[in-house]
């Protein structure tokens, strides 16, 4: 398993991290984005994610996993592999046809599940997640994820009942890749200075899923 250091370093170097002035979700602006998506293509750098999130994940009492589609999916995967832990899937949209599930894979009502994610911002796609497996009959407390962008929505998913814990918070992540000499000193300013303009509340997590829904 990479050390947290090189992990940070591996991600950067692979196009997880971007800088720039990027259009995030629903329309916000940010001077950098996260695109964990790319891991599948490093397959070192996948399994020492997961594996790290299995660390997490140790002292949480669990019976099944599940990932956020998409860019947790294949953490989860890995994860439930390397536990030998059950893993359900939750679909963009409910099956039109045959099962017409929302979910798929085998589960029971009152089960442990622990949701994976890989970013949390204002805590909304978690926490979709988190309703429609609550809506099946299943239960569910906590989430690991890679990275936690300090911007609230940590405080969100605690207020709704799930607990959260990450590989990398965001101050962290870019002091380790500032000493690393990946990013500058102005660098990092412009981003915690993002960081403490965009903080995320209950409110703006209701807001924005109503604005969702009427899309």
């Amino acid at each position: 398993m990479l050390s947290l250091e090189e992990l940070a370093v591996r991600l950067f170097d692979a196009g997880a991290v971007r800088l720039g002035d990027i259009e995030a979700k629903i329309g916000r602006r940010t001077p950098i984005y996260f695109d964990l998506r790319v891991v599948v293509s490093h397959p070192q750098i996948m399994l020492s994610v997961a594996q790290h999130l299995e660390k997490l994940a140790k002292d949480i009492n669990h019976e099944l996993l599940c990932g956020v589609p998409y860019a947790a999916l294949p953490l989860a995967a890995v994860m439930s592999i390397n536990t030998n832990t059950p893993m359900i899937m939750k679909r963009k949209e409910t099956k039109m046809y045959a099962t017409k599930r929302i979910l798929e894979g085998i589960f029971e009502k009152n089960q442990k599940c622990l949701v994976v994610e890989d970013v949390v911002t204002s805590g909304g796609s978690l926490m979709e997640t988190v309703s429609t497996l609550r809506s099946e009959g299943l239960e569910v407390t906590h989430a690991v994820v890679v990275l936690d962008r300090d911007q609230g929505g940590v405080s969100v998913l605690k207020q709704n009942g799930i607990e959260v814990k990450s590989i990398f918070s965001l101050t962290g992540l870019l002091r380790i890749l500032n000493e690393a000499g990946k990013i500058s000193d102005e660098t990092v300013d412009i981003i915690l200075e993002h960081i403490k303009e965009c903080q995320f509340s209950n409110l703006d997590f209701m807001k924005d899923n109503l604005e969702i829904m009427s899309l």
